[in-house]
């Protein structure tokens, strides 16, 4: 398993946060005069008034700063051990860096309880999670918490007074901390650093979202097959097919709830009823937006494919999935760092609407114009893609609000790209009828032509791609041209 040889970063990372906490707040100049870190992880939730358990899943930001993805209810403790003396301040912030071997990241883990062992078995031991987890500083016992701080700090910082703790967590489950320690609860500046620091991600979070597009990206391909081999009856078929592939393939946990959606549920964005049958004399598509996690990190992949008609596009699927093709081939060969994200957004609006003014589908204007007045919006309402990481949806991709034209009312990013970004992008077009019936009137829609195509439902096609200075790395591996789908599905 890649989780298993690789060493998860945690100090790293939390160089990386206090770095963004030096470069974002005045208080912070010196080295010597950083706060303590203190985060919480998620415990295991019952379901409203049951002791039946919820699946465990940990909250992502102590997962980024320890790598403890599967531990309930632990608590981390980070501080810096400079050893530096020189003077900082002349440098300014943003030139101040913190190495990871500065860094001390304590584990604290609850002690065995013997009512949990009766139950769910003996847990891990404190050596065995710091056997792999490889980068913390130490594993301890909860208990220890108070009198390790305690004895800690003082040795660790020399400054008057006591320098801060910051934390994510509030006053009602923060109760292990000694009073002696002034406790910054809630803490906005710890959560934008945190934030921060996830937008560019390290080689070891690429590797692991990289696992999670093979497992996913195979999922897919062998689903494609299934056509082939006449198995998908009906969505939740798809959707059974899917999630066992994954799971043989090492990964338990989708990272949202998937969509399966065949004809009119496709122009659904997130359509996850999942549960409708397949008409036999159907002849049209499924589109398929489902993706595993890894150790905590996400894949998102889309791939819209024939399920009926012996497997193969009839001519209106193919007409509008090549548009798609074309305008995410379009983003792909744009994308890389220094590019402002709407410019991608800009660009998947023009390409849709060359493509749909070819068809006959809009007429009576030229692409510019079709932008300015957003014709293509009731087809492409969406963007054209978003932030990948510990979330699905990942976070800082809005640090500005959004932007003022309609195109960009559900961008999900909007920033400037940076190399280490990791985001998707999922152009597509859909035939909804209820975003369809504002514009039933409109002199630039040919609705002869539109009823034909209205079969079609949606087609959206998404990768996971890594920005570097000069392109992106697609992490994933499904087939997605018309002919290459058509080798694995048609019969």
């Amino acid at each position: 398993m890649v989780f298993n040889t690789l060493v998860y970063p945690a100090r790293k990372h939390a160089a990386k946060v206090f770095e963004k906490l030096i470069h974002q707040n005045p208080g912070y100049y010196h080295r010597n005069n950083l706060p303590v870190i203190y985060l919480e992880g998620s415990c295991i939730g019952c379901r409203d008034d049951s002791d039946r358990e919820l699946p465990f899943h940990q909250e992502a930001n102590f997962m980024y700063l320890t790598g403890a993805h599967n531990l309930p209810e632990a608590s981390v403790l980070i501080m810096v051990r400079s050893t530096k003396e020189e003077e900082e301040g002349s440098k300014g912030r943003e030139s101040i860096t913190i190495d990871e071997s500065e860094i001390s990241t304590v584990l604290f883990i609850p002690p065995i309880d013997p009512a949990h062992v009766m139950w769910s078995g003996l847990p891990e031991t404190r050596e065995q999670i710091h056997g792999r987890l490889k980068d913390l500083s130490a594993v301890k016992y909860k208990n220890e918490l108070a009198s390790y701080l305690k004895n800690t700090i003082p040795t660790t910082h020399t400054t008057t007074p006591t320098p801060t703790i910051l934390s994510l967590a509030t006053t009602s489950t923060t109760n292990t901390i000694s009073d002696q320690f002034t406790i910054s609860y809630n803490d906005s500046k710890l959560l934008n650093a945190i934030r921060e620091a996830r937008v560019i991600k390290t080689d070891q979070e690429i590797q692991l979202i990289a696992h999670a597009n093979q497992i996913s990206s195979d999922a897919h391909t062998s689903l494609m097959k299934s056509v082939h081999h006449r198995k998908i009856t009906s969505e939740s078929d798809a959707e059974i097919l899917f999630r066992s592939d994954c799971h043989r393939r090492g990964s338990k946990v989708q990272a949202y709830e998937p969509i399966f959606g065949y004809g009119v549920h496709a122009g659904t964005l997130h359509y996850t009823s999942n549960d409708a049958k397949i008409p036999s004399d159907f002849d049209g598509v499924l589109l398929v937006d489902a993706g595993c996690e890894s150790f905590g990190y996400a894949s998102d992949i889309t791939r819209t494919f024939p399920i009926g008609n012996r497997g193969k596009f009839i001519d209106e699927a193919r007409d509008i999935y090549q548009i798609v093709l074309d305008m995410q081939e379009a983003a792909l060969s744009t994308i890389k760092a220094g590019i402002e994200w709407e410019e991608i957004q800009v660009l998947m609006h023009k390409v849709a609407a060359k493509g749909l003014i070819k068809l006959g589908i809009l007429k009576n204007l030229t692409v510019d114009e079709s932008y300015e007045n957003g014709h293509v919006i009731p087809f492409f309402p969406h963007g054209v893609g978003h932030f990948l990481g510990l979330d699905t949806h990942d976070v800082s991709g809005l640090p500005n609000g959004k932007g003022a034209h309609p195109t960009l009312k559900y961008l999900r990013l909007q920033r400037k790209l940076e190399a280490g970004n990791v985001v998707t992008v999922e152009p597509g077009l859909y035939f909804n009828q209820f975003l369809l019936d504002p514009v039933k009137g409109s002199d630039h829609i040919n609705h002869e032509v539109l009823v034909r195509y209205l079969k079609v439902g949606g087609i959206r096609i998404e990768d996971n791609v890594v920005v570097t200075q000069t392109g992106c790395v697609n992490l994933t591996k499904v087939v997605k041209t018309v002919d290459e789908i058509e080798k694995l599905t048609s019969y």
